[in-house]
């Protein structure tokens, strides 16, 4: 079969077509899936630049979502069956390979199956950035009807989908933005806006809440996006950012205000093969599928591209300034 590939880390063009053997069922939890189509994340990019975050890895296959046909079932394999269209979060940055490629095995506790009203892009583009956004408002931080919510990258993957799940839990979303595209982008889900390249962006950002600061605040960007947000945190409410606060940051302004600081990684069942963890998340997968197949949320899909061209997606990525996702259609 067919699949990208690195052999060593780096940048966009070390990525590579190549033929390799096709998987086989390792364990009887196992189903093996014949993919259609791979959502492409920025942390594929950062795994093909720095390695897999667990070492020693048979090959380097990025891509954590995918959608495909499931051809082969273990012993063990209860809910699944041969033939299921299924959309799933598994693989691309640890021991096991990702998305990028024809066909891929993963447990069955991590599928969950497409409503055929979606298609295999959107369903593609999906888990990955719904199941950070549903974690980090509803695991991380307790998200109720009412709260104020501020997010720094309202555009992003993750942003797009925290706009949507907290108006739908009947809060009041402001988001941060910088380019004229976001403004379109996230009033169009529903957020209030903050243009930070504005006179008076400042004093609009306090006004919002009357100075009282957020019930949530989501860090998607990390470094000053972190500290800024210690100082935007409400009294008592939450902070939660996708990636490792700063080793400078200084702690001054959370301690006079009490908040809540959370660290999400939605990877981590991943990572430590937790079975049930990941049965978990594909049942909030199913829950965002089912979303979209009612038209309750929406997946800005920028483009799809062949699987071949997966370095022009990692370098569309890291270029910035996208305003929806994209996704690889498979086979090449």
């Amino acid at each position: 079969m067919r699949a990208i590939v690195f052999d060593e880390p780096g940048r966009a063009e070390v990525l590579r077509l190549a033929e390799v053997p096709e998987p086989e069922l390792t364990a009887p939890d196992q189903v093996r899936i014949r993919l259609l189509a791979a959502g492409v994340n920025p942390v594929d990019t950062k795994v093909r630049e720095r390695g897999m975050m667990i070492a020693g890895a048979p090959r380097n296959t990025p891509g954590c979502d995918g959608v495909g046909i499931i051809e082969e079932c273990g012993s063990a394999v209860h809910r699944a069956r041969p033939r299921q269209r299924v959309a799933f979060c598994f693989g691309g940055v640890g021991a096991d390979p990702g998305t990028y490629a024809e066909q891929v095995v993963v447990p069955e506790a991590a599928v969950v199956p497409v409503p055929a009203a979606v298609s295999d892009a959107a369903a593609a583009a999906l888990p990955l950035a719904w199941l950070t956004a549903w974690e980090a408002l509803f695991e991380r931080a307790s998200l109720q009807r009412g709260h104020s919510v501020l997010l720094n990258a309202p555009a992003g993957g993750v942003g797009q989908m925290a706009v949507q799940i907290a108006r739908a839990a009947g809060a009041r979303v402001l988001g941060l933005v910088r380019r004229d595209e976001a403004v379109g982008v996230v009033t169009a889900l529903g957020a209030d806006v903050v243009d930070l390249r504005k006179a008076g962006a400042g004093d609009a950002l306090r006004g919002y809440t009357q100075g009282r600061g957020f019930d949530l605040v989501l860090d998607s960007v990390g470094g000053d996006g972190f500290r800024e947000g210690l100082e935007q945190v409400a009294y008592g409410g939450d902070l939660v950012t996708l990636l490792a606060p700063p080793a400078d940051v200084s702690w001054n302004a959370a301690r006079l205000r009490n908040p809540r600081i959370s660290l999400e990684l939605m990877l981590t069942p991943m990572l430590e093969n937790d079975r049930h963890r990941l049965r978990h998340q594909a049942t909030l997968v199913g829950e965002g599928l089912a979303r979209l197949a009612s038209g309750r949320l929406r997946v800005n899909l920028e483009d799809t591209l062949p699987l071949a061209e997966a370095a022009e997606a990692h370098r569309r990525i890291e270029a910035g300034g996208r305003h929806g996702k994209l996704v690889l259609r498979v086979p090449a």
